[in-house]
């Protein structure tokens, strides 16, 4: 009992740790964000063909900059973030799990940066249109900094995660925790799921965005039980 007792407790200590490095990470590259942050606020609202946005209470101009600063910081530390995470998880895994798991930090990170890009360049891009798309002669967007982060920063870091889904699927299923049949066969309540998410990470909600960000991911999913059902073959044969 004491042993085990122990042995919890290290493992709180070493998830404490873990969680420490990776918070302090983000802290030193925010502080570093900072520095760019102006310029990082300039082209995001560029991005959106406006002018300008206006902030409506004295400090939302300066809280504005910090949002952008720990966003970046977040960006930049993400390797560190997810190799912190593995790290933790690392040694209670077998040695196949081990060996598995390493291919995916790489796959992990490149699939991170793709949702960014896709939500920089798709679906920030063609949701603001569609949605600026509703003003009138005498209804016309007066952007709100504050609100008009949230949304850019949702979109860019809610793409950057959800592309991580499929993965994750194909993982679990190349360990043999899912089956692929199983995942198959309840495909329709999978896709279901997905689509809930989606929803969810979404920070408008509306059809025309859910559209753009589940398609690609329908597409990774699929594309991860193709992956894995064709690995599955591999090692029968």
């Amino acid at each position: 009992m004491t042993e085990k007792k122990l042995s919890f407790i290290d493992h709180l200590e070493e998830l404490r740790k873990r969680i420490f490095y990776s918070i302090a990470c983000v802290g030193i590259f925010s502080i570093i964000g900072f520095v760019f942050s102006k310029k990082a606020l300039s082209i995001i609202i560029q991005k959106a063909q406006l002018q300008s946005a206006y902030f409506f209470a004295p400090i939302e101009a300066f809280t504005s900059q910090i949002k952008v600063a720990i966003f970046l910081g977040v960006i930049i530390s993400f390797p560190l973030i997810l190799y912190q995470t593995w790290a933790f998880i690392g040694p209670g895994l077998t040695k196949k799990e081990r060996s598995i798991s390493i291919s995916y930090l790489a796959s992990g990170m490149i699939l991170f940066i793709i949702g960014n890009l896709f939500g920089y360049f798709i679906l920030i891009p063609y949701g603001l249109k569609f949605l600026l798309s509703f003003g009138t002669e005498y209804l016309q967007p007066l952007m709100n900094i504050n609100k008009y982060l949230n949304f850019i920063i949702w979109c860019l870091l809610g793409s950057g995660f959800l592309f991580q889904l499929p993965l994750l699927l194909f993982f679990l299923m190349k360990l043999g925790i899912i089956d692929v049949d199983t995942v198959t066969k309840h495909r329709a309540e999978a896709i279901i799921v997905l689509l809930v998410l989606c929803a969810v990470i979404t920070p408008t909600g509306d059809f025309f965005t859910l559209l753009l960000i589940s398609v690609p991911l329908l597409l990774l999913f699929e594309l991860s039980i193709f992956a894995a059902r064709i690995s599955q073959r591999g090692k029968k044969d």
